[in-house]
């Protein structure tokens, strides 16, 4: 019951995730994602919700705070994008591979983290080791370890830790 509960959350999760991005609600559009996700969910279920993970109250929220999340990710790379075209057209860049800590302690938040920050125009998760990042950052506004921190992880880590708790 707990394998097909975790499975049938995944792909809920994937089919609603699939909706939103390509807002096409035609036929061929919803089949293919019906089969993405039942595809994926086969393969990552026990990633996704591991364990008892599935069934406690806990779940509507996190659920509540992923879906925030992939809203603020796609609100910073907007912003991103502009701040990109800005140095590109100006030539202003000063780039350098910073070090950040991040304070998330499941490893696919980390991952998850990463990812965005590699998403976001301007930064590239290069490597991760524990919870340390290592991002090349286009425009580095400053190298101090703290404050180059914050203003790359920006809102993200704190929504993936409400998700990741």
């Amino acid at each position: 019951m707990q394998k097909r509960f975790r499975f049938i959350l995944t792909f809920l999760f994937l089919m609603l995730f699939w909706l939103i991005l390509s807002f096409n609600f035609q036929f061929p559009s919803i089949l293919a994602g019906i089969i993405i996700s039942l595809f994926i969910s086969l393969l990552s279920y026990n990633l996704f919700i591991q364990g008892n993970e599935g069934i406690h109250s806990k779940m509507i929220g996190t659920v509540w705070y992923l879906f925030v999340y992939v809203f603020v990710l796609l609100y910073e790379m907007f912003l991103a994008s502009f701040d990109m075209l800005y140095r590109v057209v100006t030539m202003d860049i000063n780039p350098e591979i910073v070090m950040i800590k991040s304070d998330i302690k499941s490893e696919l938040g980390i991952l998850l983290l990463a990812n965005s920050i590699t998403l976001t125009p301007g930064t590239i998760t290069v490597d991760i080791e524990d919870e340390y990042l290592y991002v090349h950052w286009l425009y580095a506004r400053t190298t101090h370890f703290g404050h180059a921190s914050e203003l790359i992880k920006g809102r993200f880590e704190q929504w993936l830790e409400r998700v990741f708790r």
